[in-house]
């Protein structure tokens, strides 16, 4: 370019510089956006948004985030409105990404012959590169604990490949993005010529823009066509689901079984994807698909699981027969060695736990496949899944895609996986050992208080349930003046040592006004149920679920 043209070419003016790099910033983050949704709905690669979340939550304290739930009115409200912080973070950062591109070019204009810019500026490459390529190394470097995560259920070291591999492919959209909007919105027109016609691309500016901003637009209809379908795939119509009242049976069916998610979405993982490492201290570490499980020697075994977050009376609690290896027969199979004290596990959610070996060893510890006759449904784990009898949920984590076997020496992944998601929280501080516990189902129950008035001399039939974790139900009791006296109910489907009792006791009122009913458990072993409260928060609950009852003539 002569000098004569390069004085022609107008200077851009700081101002306007910053404001049409932030614009192209913003459009590239939206496109950004829409190929990382579009990756997770059609091939279950996993967002940055989720990678960051499993990343930050276990470093949190318990008491945070429960009062981070209560501000919030639930947890769906929560997971909402981390998607929208994170939705609007990640456009805020684009947006810087195209100020900083865009005060670059006017900096290389202001040291060297300004240039006419193409729609894509050549020496935009010189920052996108690096910043693209140093975004993901940086990213890959801090989320490298939670890129096992992919919710089709491919292996670890395949799922890590992937997660480096969305955040380059993303994060190159974002940046090319930059580059490509910044050209249509501050593409200067030509310098007048030397034969003093007019630029034939001052009349386009203008289409440029619109263009533009129509790319973006549509961009950002698809983006949240995207997310509502989602939304739709997702946790929040069934995160929370408890199980409780007079419909209570003794198996639960599979859609009305409990359930607690961290996920935004759950994983859909594709069996044929599917495979179950077993590495560590082995002697024989092995890489399974579900077909070599599956025709292991399997066992059935009635199973009830209860949540940390189970309230007193609550109905975070169900009971299945489950299908499956006993984990000791898995194990045996790789040849754990004599120094293995703690087992890990691994779950396409990103999820792990850990517990001692010993209780691994138990012939009730379980690699399920089956609920109820069927197999797991994907909203309880499919493929595969851990049963943990004795345990809360939270040490039984589902979509298992690898276990790990450590000795003392392992101290690091001990130290940084040993508590477990939820445990490095602050969740069973005290162990994580289910304690007896003993509800009413029915009649329908309302709050603290029975939902229908009782009749004077009419008898009434009380029912509900008694879970002693891995040590059964002997007895159940109930009073109905607030503990003074008590009388022993009938446990008409008694369960296993590892499965809920289900009991029923028949009452008649002897005068009208309020009655205090109170339901104690003892467990197999003939231990009586803590009596003294402790909410759920952060250890799990214990005391005596109260109820009262307004008896009419």
């Amino acid at each position: 370019m002569n000098t004569s043209t390069s004085a022609a070419l107008p200077r851009r003016h700081w101002f306007k510089v910053i404001v049409w790099g932030l614009f192209a910033g913003v459009l590239a983050g939206i496109a950004m956006l829409l190929a990382m949704a579009l990756l997770r709905l059609v091939f279950g690669w996993p967002t940055p948004t989720e990678l960051i979340f499993d990343r930050l939550f276990p470093l949190l304290t318990v008491e945070f985030f429960i009062g981070s739930l209560v501000k919030a009115g639930g947890y769906t409200p929560l997971k909402l409105q981390g998607i929208y912080g994170a939705l609007g973070g990640q456009i805020a950062v684009a947006g810087i990404g195209g100020v900083i591109y865009a005060l670059y070019l006017r900096w290389r204009d202001r040291r060297e012959t300004p240039a006419d810019h193409a729609l894509l500026d050549g020496r935009g490459w010189a920052l996108i590169i690096p910043g693209v390529l140093a975004a993901t190394v940086l990213l890959v470097s801090l989320l490298w604990p939670t890129l096992l995560t992919n919710y089709r259920g491919f292996p670890p070291p395949t799922a890590r490949f992937i997660c480096a591999l969305e955040m380059l492919i993303t994060f190159s959209i974002c940046g090319v993005g930059i580059m490509f909007f910044y050209g249509l919105l501050d593409r200067r027109p030509e310098a007048v010529r030397g034969d003093g016609r007019a630029p034939t691309q001052a009349t386009s500016v203008g289409r440029r823009r619109f263009l533009a901003v129509g790319i973006g637009a549509a961009a950002a209809v698809a983006l949240g066509a995207t997310l509502r379908r989602l939304f739709q795939m997702g946790t929040f119509s069934y995160d929370g689901t408890q199980y409780s009242g007079p419909q209570v049976i003794k198996i639960t069916p599979n859609d009305k079984f409990y359930q607690v998610s961290k996920n935004l979405v759950d994983p859909e993982v594709a069996r044929e994807n599917w495979k179950l490492d077993i590495i560590g201290q082995v002697e024989n570490p092995r890489v399974y698909s579900f077909a070599e499980i599956a025709a292991m020697p399997s066992v059935e075994q009635e199973t009830t699981l209860l949540c940390i977050s189970y309230g007193i009376g609550s109905g975070l609690c169900s009971n299945a027969i489950w299908k499956g290896v006993p984990l000791p027969t898995l194990l045996a199979q790789v040849k754990p060695k004599a120094e293995v004290t703690t087992v890990l596990f691994h779950a396409a959610d990103g999820y792990y736990e850990t517990f001692d070996f010993k209780k691994a060893m138990e012939p009730t510890t379980l690699v399920a496949y089956e609920m109820n006759g069927e197999p797991l449904p994907q909203r309880h784990g499919f493929p595969l899944r851990m049963i943990v009898p004795g345990r809360y949920g939270e040490k039984q984590p589902k979509w298992l895609t690898r276990i790990e076997l450590l000795n003392e020496a392992d101290g690091r992944l001990v130290k940084r996986h040993g508590c477990g998601f939820y445990k490095e929280q602050g969740w069973g501080r005290e162990g994580d050992v289910v304690p007896t516990h003993s509800r009413f189902d029915a009649p329908q129950v309302a709050g603290d208080h029975f939902e229908a008035p009782f009749k004077v001399g009419q008898p009434t039939e009380l029912r509900g349930m008694a879970i002693g974790g891995d040590r059964g139900i002997s007895k159940v009791e109930i009073s109905a003046d607030d503990g003074g006296t008590w009388q022993e109910a009938t446990i008409n489907q008694p369960g296993t040592k590892i499965s809920w009792s289900l009991w029923t006791f028949m009452w008649t009122p002897p005068r009208e006004g309020e009655h205090a009913f109170l339901v104690r458990a003892t467990d197999g072993n003939g231990t009586l149920q803590i009596s003294e409260y402790r909410d759920q928060v952060p250890d799990g609950a214990t005391g005596l679920h109260r109820v009262r009852a307004q008896v009419e003539h």
